[in-house]
């Protein structure tokens, strides 16, 4: 999967993006949501090498510079159904990059033949949930 929109490429992640994937996962180290307390830059390597061959997670890429900014999770689930995540580096929140990101996945997995998508978040993450409504999500 390969997806363009106005600013970002949306694709298969690269063994070459560890650094960046690092500069983001490292940030979630001490996060309240989407942590990874364990994230070192020694297990950056497996987890490029894993995510590189993964059919469920894709690199957000800035179209502007190249850049890794985070990642757009696509978990297969039962009934053709998928479950939505998104991961962002700090420095590129409150630019619409998540939602221009998370809105043409969705948009390409309905084009394909998913049959429903799903995200799911803490009650008390306020971004995410405006995030999810932005892009069309509905709460339940």
């Amino acid at each position: 999967m390969t997806i363009e929109t106005e600013r970002l490429i949306i694709r298969k992640f690269k063994l070459t993006d560890k650094n960046d994937l690092c500069e983001y996962m490292i940030q979630r180290v001490d996060k309240k949501f989407e942590n990874y307390p364990d994230f070192t830059m020694e297990k950056a390597e497996k987890e490029i090498e894993f995510r590189s061959q993964s059919d469920e997670f894709f690199a957000i890429e800035l179209k502007s510079t190249g850049k890794v900014i985070g990642n757009i999770y696509l978990g297969k689930r039962d009934f053709e159904a998928k479950e939505l995540g998104y991961v962002l580096n700090e420095n590129y929140h409150q630019t619409g990059y998540g939602s221009e990101a998370a809105l043409a996945a969705i948009k390409y997995e309905f084009a394909n033949g998913t049959r429903r998508i799903y995200a799911e978040a803490s009650p008390e993450n306020e971004a995410s949930w405006r995030l999810m409504e932005k892009i069309g999500l509905h709460g339940i």
